[in-house]
C-alpha cells in the first residue's frame, strides 16, 4: 500500500491534470500583499518588543516552572538535530511544491499554496513575538549565556517549522485527496517529514512538545481553511500523458 501510494504521489503531476482549486488573482495579490506586508513587519518589529533577558531572569529560571508535559523537551541542546528538523522541513514543502505542478492549473495550485505559507508564516511570528517563551535549551547550563540572550532564544510559541510542514503537508494531502480520494498511507507518507520535524525541534532542545503540537494543528488548520475557501465550483480533470479531459459541473 505504501509503496503504491508514493507511486501514486510521483506519477501525480504526470499523469493527472485536475482543476482543484480557482484563485481570483486580484484577491489574491490583495490578501497576499498585505499578508507580506505583515510577515516582514515582524522582521523589524520583533526585537521593538522583546527584550534581551538579563544574567538574573537566566539565573532565576527554574524547570519546575514547566508544565510537567513540556518537561521532556530538557534534552542537551544539538546543532546538528535542529539542522536536521531544517532538512525535513525542506522536503515536506518540496513534496507539497512536486504535488501542486499539475499540467495546466499549476499557477491556481502555487499561489493557494504561497497563500497558505505567508498566512501560517505571518500568524506564527507575531504568535512568537507576544508569547517571548524561552526555548528549552535556555535553561541548560551547558548553552552560553550569549547565546541564551539572543532575541531567537524567546521565540519557543510556537514552533514555525512544525506550523510550515503541516501546512505543506494538509495542502499536498488535500491536493492528492481531492484526486485519488482518502488513504491512510499516503497521508502517512506526506505527513511523516513534518512529524519528522516536530520530533527533531523537541529532541534537539529548540522547542517544547506542546510548542510543535500547537504549531502543527494552526498550520494545519490555515491550510486546510485556505484550500476549501479556493475550491474550485468546477471540476476539471484530464487523464492520461496526453491530457485527454473530460469535466464534471456541479
Amino acid at each position: 500500500m505504501l509503496a503504491c501510494s508514493a507511486f501514486l504521489l510521483i506519477i501525480l503531476p504526470a499523469a493527472l491534470s485536475a482543476q482543484i482549486f480557482k484563485v481570483d488573482k486580484t484577491q489574491f495579490l490583495t490578501v497576499t500583499s498585505g499578508l507580506l506586508a505583515i510577515d516582514l513587519s515582524n522582521n523589524y518589529l520583533d526585537e521593538k518588543f522583546i527584550e534581551k533577558p538579563s544574567a538574573a531572569d537566566l539565573i532565576s529560571l527554574d524547570k519546575d516552572d514547566v508544565p510537567f508535559f513540556d518537561q521532556i523537551a530538557f534534552q542537551p541542546y544539538s546543532k546538528s538535530l535542529k539542522d536536521w528538523s531544517d532538512y525535513t522541513a525542506i522536503a515536506a514543502i518540496g513534496i507539497a511544491t512536486y504535488t501542486a505542478f499539475d499540467h495546466d492549473y499549476w499557477m491556481d495550485n502555487l499561489m493557494v499554496f504561497s497563500e497558505i505559507m505567508l498566512a501560517q508564516s505571518a500568524f506564527a511570528k507575531w504568535t512568537k513575538t507576544f508569547s517571548s517563551r524561552y526555548r528549552p535549551f535556555v535553561y541548560d547550563a551547558e548553552v552560553s549565556d550569549r547565546k541564551k540572550r539572543e532575541y531567537n532564544s524567546q521565540h519557543s510559541f510556537y514552533s514555525m517549522h512544525s506550523s510550515t510542514t503541516f501546512a505543506a503537508s494538509t495542502f499536498a494531502y488535500y491536493y492528492y485527496s481531492q484526486n485519488f480520494g482518502k488513504s491512510i498511507p499516503t497521508a502517512l507518507l506526506l505527513y511523516l517529514p513534518s512529524v519528522a520535524t516536530a520530533v527533531l525541534r523537541v529532541a534537539s532542545a529548540n522547542h517544547f512538545p506542546s510548542d510543535v503540537v500547537t504549531g502543527a494543528v494552526i498550520g494545519s488548520g490555515f491550510s486546510y481553511l485556505i484550500c476549501r475557501i479556493h475550491r474550485s465550483d468546477t471540476v476539471v480533470i484530464n487523464l492520461g500523458f496526453n491530457n485527454i479531459g473530460f469535466s464534471i459541473k456541479y
